[in-house]
Formats: structure tokens, C-alpha cells, sequence
């Protein structure tokens, strides 16, 4: 208990840090300490791979910081309520699961999810700033505007490859999961299953020239999942699997 006392107060000033620097929205910090308590009464190591999570992505944020402002390819007001919950909802749901079963699968699994969300975090910040033009995940041959769902990069893709890599690993250091490379590798394909929804299903205007995610007069609406919703289907479908794998 003594340790919880020290922890959830570190979870509020870490979410009112992120608040200060912009990386959350005022919603966004108030679900991102509930995510993280739920996270922490579960498992302190949990926390500590959510925090390394959150950490490595939002210093990412800031790669070419000031071009993807000029792009518009920058959420300058930060990580909203909806964007923590479709990142944070299957790791604090695994993680309740665990608190209600004991099943050590569930830790795995909500660490699966820390790997997928790492993943496709590298991938879109590290691809965005240095991997050129994306070209659409199913059709390669199609090049779609930077920022856009549904695009890769070669270097897009090799950091998500590393950010689940890396979750895995740490994850083996901490005592996480049994199986590691399993972890390592439903991090990655959650990433490309993101990916493969965004292409398909999520909201996109087509125009004439251009595909863009947001609004524009004139353009045809295609799709109906939300970018929110497409990273909860993939860090849960992932988390999953991983408990039937495991």
C-alpha cells in the first residue's frame, strides 16, 4: 500500500508535466491518470512499461518539431481524451482483467498492447519526420500525402519494427511476458493491422488531387472508423491473440 502512495501522486505530477508541455489536453491528462492508476494497481512493472511508452513517444513528437507544425502534421494542443483512450483502453482493460483473474496472460497481453501502441507511435512520428513520401500499405504502387492513415515509409516501418522490439525486451527485463517474441511480434503486426484499417475503413475526404483526414468542401467522405477507434481494435484484437498464443 505504502508504495501506491507514492506512486499515484507520481502519476498526477507526471500527467500534469505532460499538461504543462502540451503533450495532453487537460481531458487528456485526467484519462491518462486513470489509465495509469488502473495500470499501476495491477502491476507496478506494468506502469513502469507505460511510462517508458509515453516517455519515448511524446521526445518523438518533437523530431522536425517545427516542419510538421508548417504541415500541419503536429497536434500542437496536445493528446486528447479520445486519443488516450483508444491508446490507454486496452492496456488499463487487460490490466483490470489481470486485478479480476490473476491470470498472468493478461499481464502479457496488456504489455502486447504497450508494443502495438509503441509501434505505431515510432512509426508515425519517426516516419512522418524523415520518411519521405508514404505509399499506401495495400497498394505500394499509390503515393498518399504525409500524415495521411494507411501510408508507410521504409523507415516508418523500421521503427515500428524497433518500438516493439524494444517493449518486448523490456517487458522479458521486467518479467512481463513469458513470451517475448511473441510480444515483439503482435506489436508489430498490430501496427500493420492500423495501418491496413486506416487505408480501409477510416474517415477520409477524397478529392480530386489529394486524400485528406480532414473536412474539405467539395470531397467525397469515405470510411467510418475514427483514428481513435482504429487503435483501440488493433492494441485489443493484439492483446488478445496474445493470450491465446501464449
Amino acid at each position: 500500500m505504502d508504495l501506491y502512495l507514492f506512486i499515484v501522486p507520481s502519476i498526477v505530477a507526471l500527467a500534469a508535466v505532460a499538461l504543462k508541455k502540451s503533450y495532453l489536453t487537460l481531458r487528456g491528462a485526467a484519462s491518462a491518470v486513470f489509465v495509469g492508476s488502473a495500470v499501476a494497481v495491477a502491476d507496478v512493472r506494468l506502469f513502469a512499461l507505460l511510462a517508458v511508452f509515453f516517455i519515448t513517444s511524446s521526445a518523438f513528437t518533437k523530431l522536425r518539431g517545427e516542419w510538421k507544425r508548417r504541415m500541419g502534421l503536429k497536434d500542437v494542443t496536445g493528446r486528447s481524451l479520445r486519443q488516450v483512450v483508444g491508446v490507454g483502453a486496452p492496456i488499463a482493460l487487460f490490466a483490470v482483467l489481470y486485478i479480476a483473474t490473476g491470470d498472468p496472460k493478461m499481464v502479457g497481453a496488456a504489455a502486447t498492447a504497450v508494443a502495438v501502441a509503441t509501434a505505431d507511435t515510432w512509426a508515425s512520428e519517426i516516419g512522418v519526420a524523415y520518411g519521405g513520401v508514404p505509399r499506401h500499405v495495400l497498394a505500394p504502387w499509390r503515393r498518399l500525402p504525409p500524415g495521411v492513415s494507411g501510408g508507410v515509409t521504409p523507415i516508418g516501418v523500421a521503427a515500428s519494427a524497433l518500438g516493439a522490439a524494444f517493449i518486448a525486451i523490456l517487458s522479458a527485463v521486467l518479467g512481463l511476458a513469458k513470451a517475448p517474441i511473441l510480444v515483439a511480434l503482435l506489436g508489430y503486426l498490430g501496427e500493420f493491422l492500423d495501418s491496413v484499417l486506416g487505408a480501409t475503413l477510416q474517415i477520409k475526404y477524397l478529392c480530386k488531387d489529394t486524400v485528406t483526414e480532414a473536412p474539405a468542401t467539395g470531397c467525397v467522405k469515405r470510411g467510418f472508423l475514427t483514428n481513435e477507434s482504429v487503435n483501440l481494435i488493433s492494441g485489443l484484437v493484439m492483446g488478445f491473440v496474445y493470450t491465446l498464443l501464449s
